[in-house]
C-alpha cells in the first residue's frame, strides 16, 4: 500500500505519485489528506484509475473534502464507516471579477465535478448530499450511504489490503497531479491524453490550467514558434477570461493516431462554443487540429498546431 499524505495544492509535481508507486510496487492508495485543489485531486483520481489501482480509506485517517474525489478513483474502493468526508465544493473567483462571472465559475466547477463523479461510477446524488453541508462542517458518510451511493463498491476481503499492517507497510507521498496506464499501448494512452486535454478545456478555470500546466513540456512548438510553458499558460489563462463558458467535442470518427520512436501524433477535430455572459456573446464552429506527444512515464505534449474555422486565435 502507499499512502498519499497532505493537502492537494494547485500544482502538484506530476512525478512523485508515479515514481512512490513505481518503487513500492503498490497495488493500493491510502490517504491521509484533509483535502484541498479540487482539481489537483480529481487528476490523481484518473491517474489513479489509469493505472488500475485500489484505494482504501481507514478511520484512524483522514479523507475529507477534494480528498474523497482522488478517492473515487480506486477501481475497488473499500472505506471504513465515518473515514470519508465529503461539503458542498468551495471555488475562489478570481480576482477583479464580477458577481455574474464568478456564478458562472462556480457552476462550470460545479459541473465538472458531477462529470468527473460520473465518470468513476459513482452516483452523482453524492453531489446533492455533499451540496447541503459548507466547507466548516464535513458531512462523514455511513457505511450504507458508501454502498448506496457507490462510494464503495467492494468489500474489505475482495481488496488486497491488510489494514492490520498499514503502520508498518505503507510509503508516504505527497499528492500529486496524473500519470499514464504504462499497461496500454502507446495509441490508446495518446488519444486518451488528448481528448482529457481539449475537453477539459471546458472545466473551471483552475482546473483547465492545472492540466494545461501538468500536460505540456517546458518547451513547445507551438502554433510554429517555439515557446516556453509559462507564456503557454498565460495566453490560456487570457483566453479563458475572455470566455468564462466554454464547451469542446472531439469528434470519434475523425481521430488519426501514430507512433514511432517514443513520440505520438494526434490529429482530428473538434467542436467548439464559448461564450460570455457579460457582453451576451457566443462563437462557435471547428477546429482541426495536431498534437505531438512525447511518450514516456509522463506524456507530454512537445508540439501543437489547429486550424480554426473562424481563423481566429483561440489559444
Amino acid at each position: 500500500m502507499l499512502v498519499v499524505s497532505g493537502e492537494f495544492g494547485a500544482n502538484e509535481p506530476v512525478n512523485a505519485f508515479g515514481n512512490a508507486v513505481a518503487s513500492s510496487g503498490a497495488r493500493v492508495i491510502v490517504f491521509n489528506s484533509p483535502g484541498g485543489n479540487v482539481g489537483s485531486a480529481m487528476r490523481l483520481g484518473r491517474m489513479i484509475r489509469a493505472a488500475g489501482l485500489d484505494t482504501l480509506q481507514v478511520h484512524q485517517l483522514q479523507c475529507a473534502s477534494a480528498c474523497s474525489l482522488a478517492f473515487l478513483g480506486g477501481v475497488h474502493r473499500v472505506a471504513e464507516p465515518g473515514s470519508i468526508g465529503v461539503h458542498r465544493a468551495f471555488l475562489k473567483p478570481a480576482d477583479g471579477m464580477s458577481i455574474e462571472e464568478a456564478a458562472a465559475r462556480v457552476q462550470l466547477g460545479t459541473a465538472a465535478i458531477i462529470s468527473y463523479v460520473i465518470e468513476m461510477g459513482v452516483d452523482p446524488s453524492l453531489m446533492e448530499l455533499a451540496s447541503s453541508y459548507d466547507q466548516h462542517d464535513i458531512r462523514y458518510l455511513s457505511a450504507s450511504e458508501m454502498a448506496e451511493l457507490r462510494v464503495t463498491n467492494a468489500t474489505a476481503d475482495q481488496s488486497p489490503a491488510d489494514t492490520s499492517q498499514l503502520s508498518t507497510r505503507v510509503n508516504p507521498a505527497p499528492a500529486p497531479a496524473r500519470a499514464p496506464d504504462a499497461v496500454q499501448q502507446p495509441e490508446s494512452v495518446a488519444v486518451a491524453f488528448i481528448r482529457d486535454l481539449i475537453e477539459h478545456h471546458g472545466d473551471n478555470d483552475d482546473f483547465a490550467l492545472a492540466q494545461a500546466q501538468a500536460s505540456y513540456a517546458p518547451t513547445v512548438e507551438y502554433y510554429g514558434k517555439l515557446t516556453n510553458l509559462g507564456s503557454i499558460i498565460q495566453g490560456k489563462r487570457s483566453y479563458y477570461r475572455r470566455w468564462p463558458e466554454r464547451g469542446y467535442n472531439v469528434r470519434n470518427d475523425s481521430i488519426v493516431v501514430t507512433c514511432a520512436d517514443d513520440r505520438c501524433k494526434v490529429s482530428g477535430v473538434y467542436d467548439w462554443v464559448v461564450r460570455s455572459p457579460s457582453i451576451h456573446k457566443q462563437e462557435k464552429g471547428a477546429a482541426n487540429f495536431s498534437y505531438t506527444i512525447s511518450i514516456g512515464a509522463y506524456p507530454k505534449i512537445i508540439a501543437e498546431t489547429a486550424v480554426f474555422s473562424d481563423n481566429r486565435d483561440h489559444r
